[in-house]
């Protein structure tokens, strides 16, 4: 019996530890994996391409270390929400990541929150949007 309780106790302490690991804090650039990205192309709401087939443009390692700092200095957390509605629509952007790897991935930026194989909501939000402006006039302006 003892065996027992000792085996569901250590199964426990298990799912516990993972489900803290899985939600903790982390950096953005880190979650989407920003070191290990090949291509890059960000829009905003006003640039967005709606059913388009798009090209993503193959940037140097200077822009892709800018974002990465932009990004390293937000804090996410992944919630337990299934869906996700716009609060701010006019501060939002998409950033299509293709990675070293060959794998591709689209996320949908807000003021507060990421929206990627889950939703993330940003600890020291809100996003400076300003910044994202200047930074995707700089990526299409070449």
């Amino acid at each position: 019996m003892k065996k027992y309780v000792l085996i569901a106790a250590l199964i426990l302490f298990i799912v516990i530890f993972f489900t803290f690991y899985k939600y903790r804090e982390q950096d953005l650039g880190n979650v989407l994996n920003i070191d290990q990205a090949d291509r890059i192309l960000l829009t905003t709401k006003d640039r967005e391409l709606y059913g388009v087939e798009i090209e993503i443009p193959k940037v140097n390692q200077e822009q892709i270390n800018q974002l990465a700092d932009y990004l390293n200095q937000y804090q996410v957390r992944l919630t337990m929400k299934d869906g996700w509605n716009s609060d701010h629509p006019s501060e939002q952007f998409t950033l299509r990541i293709v990675y070293k790897n060959g794998d591709y991935e689209i996320y949908t930026f807000e003021r507060d929150v990421v929206a990627a194989k889950g939703i993330y909501e940003v600890v020291n939000a809100p996003l400076d949007y300003k910044w994202i402006l200047e930074f995707e006039r700089a990526l299409h302006s070449k």
